[in-house]
């Protein structure tokens, strides 16, 4: 009887410290984001609604001009969410938060952009670092004669959505640190990255 007990007691002891490490592993994974570089130009930021890596090869290369474009896949880390365009934004080495631009800036521009895009599709950086899902596009920006743009993307666990964003920087673009912002209903995204 007395084995039995001492055996019910240890079971019990093991049991709650494995719920209380399960506790503690739920709430650092879906509290605190984690971010780490994966390559020379390249984050991958996992947090409590999205995933997502950035690359800022492109910007990095070619520090020059008003546009600044970064290259990103994102997918919803636990629930399907609406990502809009109003949600991403830019923090510049000096401060000021530039939104994400907007289709009609960017079309507006395409004539001086389309050299640039050509040049960063044939230097564009590898973006699988997240847990393997069907391709989706992110479509907040529709080149000439390629689609159309929306005004926001859905993220959901099956899809990996791909696309560049584009920042319209009044100064041009500054050598320093710089942050991807992205406003979403139940936490702030903030990506760090040095041109």
């Amino acid at each position: 009887m007395a084995r039995n007990l001492l055996g019910y007691s240890v079971l019990g002891a093991v049991a709650g410290l494995s719920l209380l490490c399960d506790a503690a592993v739920w709430a650092r994974t879906a509290g605190a984001p984690e971010l780490r570089q994966v390559g020379a130009t390249a984050i991958v930021y996992k947090g409590p609604q999205v995933d997502v890596a950035l690359s800022y090869r492109f910007a990095k290369l070619n520090p020059t001009g008003r546009w600044l474009l970064l290259d990103t896949a994102m997918t919803a880390a636990a629930e399907t969410i609406e990502v809009p365009r109003t949600a991403i934004a830019l923090r510049t080495p000096d401060g000021a938060v530039v939104p994400l631009a907007t289709q009609q800036d960017f079309g507006k521009d395409y004539p001086q952009l389309a050299a640039m895009i050509a040049r960063a599709n044939v230097s564009r950086e590898p973006l699988n670092y997240l847990i393997p899902h069907r391709y989706r596009r992110i479509g907040y920006f529709a080149e000439r004669g390629h689609g159309l743009a929306w005004p926001s993307v859905w993220l959901d666990q099956r899809h990996n959505a791909f696309g560049r964003l584009f920042f319209q920087l009044p100064d041009g673009i500054q050598k320093g640190n710089y942050e991807l912002l992205i406003n979403l209903p139940k936490s702030q995204v903030a990506i760090p990255f040095t041109i």
